[in-house]
């Protein structure tokens, strides 16, 4: 919009519309800076689908009202280009450049009768493209982005239990180095109790069964409360809990150890020891020193005669 408005002295025809093609600069920019305000982000599609339909306008009225002797040019390049502009529904895209084609065709009809069949023919071929190249560009985007997804949920996931993997939780404690990020009030290490005379007397498949009922149990208490899960290694696991203080974090680790021994595995059970780490009034650098605390916490409910909750 910027050349077309620069190149207007140059050009005797862009002089008479310097004006039209100025109102539409004028609008994107306020589309533009309306849309950037935070409580109007959430619309942003909406406002994607307006300021194509300035395009369109300016389009029009440069087609059917200021040159009506002679065949649109800007017009057939919204077509092609309004569909490959952004993600939406192709339905609903194709829907609106449809409208635009009807409501050129219908004005081109009455003001523009001796170009109306070279201008909608034009039109229709430049909007069939651009529909057809966009509606392929919007599902390979899709399909790369929850490709990408589901590699990202894979690279994160522990398969047994669907929490956090290790290389996650690393990730998570690198993020907590920036100011931005918010900290952790504590620090939960949950350590099963007997793990491998359980696998030994009943197998790795009941084992793993166990793990995936942990899972859930702890899948359930995300639900309830602002923690995060994460599989340490082995039978060890990793909680962290935001905004909670010292004895908030004790009652939601005792809650969650009773959780665990009412789990019915085919007619065993198991206990966790649980280790607390509350750091939430300190200023941490590094917070593996605080696992290191709470696993610390574990080994001493472990020596009170495990299926304990311990805080450092």
């Amino acid at each position: 919009m910027v050349l077309l408005l620069l190149a207007a002295p140059f050009s005797n025809t862009r002089i008479d519309v310097i004006s039209a093609y100025f109102l539409a600069a004028t609008l994107f920019l306020t589309l533009f800076f309306i849309f950037k305000l935070s409580f109007m982000k959430k619309y942003t599609l909406g406002g994607l689908y307006i300021s194509f339909s300035v395009l369109f306008l300016l389009a029009i009225y440069l087609s059917v009202v200021h040159t009506p002797t002679m065949r649109a040019t800007i017009l057939p390049a919204a077509f092609c280009i309004m569909p490959l502009g952004f993600i939406d529904l192709p339905v609903r895209m194709n829907l609106f450049v449809a409208f635009w084609l009807v409501v050129h065709t219908i004005l081109a009809f009455y003001l523009k009768p001796l170009y109306v069949l070279d201008d909608t023919i034009n039109c229709l071929c430049f909007a069939i493209l651009g529909c057809f190249i966009g509606n392929k560009m919007v599902w390979g985007r899709l399909e790369g982005y929850e490709a990408h997804r589901l590699l990202t949920i894979e690279k994160e996931t522990d398969v047994l239990t669907g929490l956090f993997n290790r290389r996650k939780l690393f990730e998570t404690l690198a993020d907590l180095e920036t100011t931005s990020a918010e900290k952790p009030s504590g620090i939960l290490m949950i350590d099963i109790d007997y793990f491998k005379e359980f696998n030994d007397n009943y197998g790795h498949a009941a084992g793993d069964k166990c793990m995936s009922r942990l899972g859930e149990v702890f899948k359930n208490f995300t639900q309830n409360f602002r923690l995060q899960f994460y599989r340490y290694g082995g039978e060890e696991f990793v909680a962290m809990a935001y905004g909670y203080g010292e004895k908030e974090l004790l009652f939601i680790a005792e809650s969650l150890r009773i959780a665990v021994q009412n789990i019915d595995i085919d007619g065993h059970c198991i206990t966790v020891s649980i280790g607390v780490a509350y750091c939430g009034d300190e200023q941490v650098r590094n917070y593996e020193n605080i696992i290191d605390r709470a696993d610390k916490a574990v080994y001493a409910a472990k020596r009170a005669g495990r299926n304990k909750v311990c805080m450092e």
